[in-house]
């Protein structure tokens, strides 16, 4: 059933890519991660003390074998197979709603599409997606009518959603900015950059600012680092994370950062996480890229990657990242670098794959990582 979930066109590219591995790539990039990582913030509490918190909170944190600011928990589930089918009124969800129900969230009402007419405050219903996907199963708190029509509370309250993520923004200590959530290859990117004090550091793409506030983490506050985002709304909600973080070595800049060399500035070190497809993003309860996105993504990255060679300085590091599966997004755009002065790096932690075709690379597969699918590549100006 989760074929379905694919355009023609991509399970293709997948198989011509990935072979025989495709199906359980196309299987696991329909769930959501194994394990839901966080990040300790190391600027406010040590991860031991984080987790005591966490368990008095009633969750079940567990420590991360690769980093020591990495917390992950469980994912639960699934919880019903894809082919259940309950006697059961229907409310259909949104797309956004419907992937949130899926691993675990409540149904708001703005979510909601449409609801049998029958259905009254106190009935069990089944949630499916615009498409007809079962996503979860709760109790209506609204009726019908009030479920259209409402702009704020919770239309169903989900007793068995297909998948259970623990619920953590409302947790006194992500109030308090003890943690951020954040996927390990993410936090992998970071390590990869390696920042030193004496670094000036850019990030290209920096909202919504995990990656900076990790750089910023690692750095223990000190050092500089210029945050690039072109939206003033995304940038705005990255000052208060910042400030629930406790982040203060960080300059956020307004401007597309395809302008960077604008800035005059030679950096020492310069992050670069992608706009991408995000093949590699969970869950996809429904793909909608094709080859035909990829080949004109792929094109559109290689503005950015140009600003950014453009304002390192000669002997400087770039780390190019991204959330996606494709070759022509990843290590195509490598070769692209290699050909423009850029020469590849070892990468002090590596816990993915190797790249297709090219060594030094670091990819992670749903299905074999139990990750998002993400992509890192280090290089260092060298003419």
């Amino acid at each position: 059933m989760y074929k379905e979930a694919f355009p023609v066109e991509l399970r293709r590219y997948y198989y011509g890519f990935f072979g025989d591995e495709a199906e359980e790539l196309m299987r696991t990039l329909r769930e959501p991660v194994e394990k839901y990582y966080i990040r300790v913030n190391t600027l406010k509490i040590s991860r031991d003390r984080l987790i005591e918190d966490l368990r008095k909170e009633g969750l079940e944190p567990k420590r991360s074998p690769y980093l020591e600011e990495g917390i992950y928990f469980e994912r639960e589930g699934p919880n019903f197979l894809d082919d259940y089918n309950p006697d059961l009124p229907k409310v259909v969800a949104n797309k956004f709603a419907s992937e949130s129900v899926y691993q675990g969230a409540q149904l708001y009402a703005p979510g909601v599409l449409k609801a049998d007419k029958g259905i009254r405050e106190g009935d069990q219903v089944q949630i499916r997606d615009p498409k007809g996907l079962l996503v979860g199963i709760g109790i209506a708190r609204m009726n019908a009518k009030e479920m259209i029509i409402a702009t704020r509370g919770v239309a169903v309250e989900v007793t068995m959603p297909k998948f259970k993520l623990p619920s953590l923004n409302e947790l006194e200590s992500y109030e308090k900015g003890y943690f951020y959530v954040q996927t390990l290859p993410s936090m992998v990117a970071s390590h990869v950059l390696d920042p030193k004090e004496g670094d000036l550091i850019i990030d290209m793409t920096a909202a919504p600012g995990g990656k900076t506030s990790h750089i910023a983490q690692l750095l223990e506050n000190r050092g500089e680092i210029l945050a690039l985002d072109k939206s003033k709304n995304r940038l705005s909600k990255m000052k208060n994370e910042l400030e629930r973080l406790g982040v203060k070595n960080v300059k956020l800049i307004q401007m597309d950062s395809r302008n960077l060399p604008e800035l005059g500035i030679q950096a020492d070190k310069i992050l670069l996480d992608a706009p991408c497809t995000a093949l590699g993003v969970r869950p996809k309860l429904w793909e909608t890229r094709t080859p035909k996105d990829i080949d004109a993504t792929a094109r559109y990255q290689k503005h950015f990657i140009n600003a950014a060679i453009k304002s390192l300085r000669k002997g400087g590091v770039l780390v190019y990242s991204t959330c996606t599966l494709s070759y022509e997004e990843n290590e195509g755009n490598v070769k692209y670098m290699l050909k423009k002065g850029l020469k590849l790096e070892e990468q002090k932690l590596f816990i993915g794959s190797p790249g297709i075709g090219i060594n030094k690379v670091q990819r992670f597969y749903p299905h074999k990582h139990k990750t998002q699918g993400f992509f890192i590549a280090r290089l260092r100006k060298v003419s």
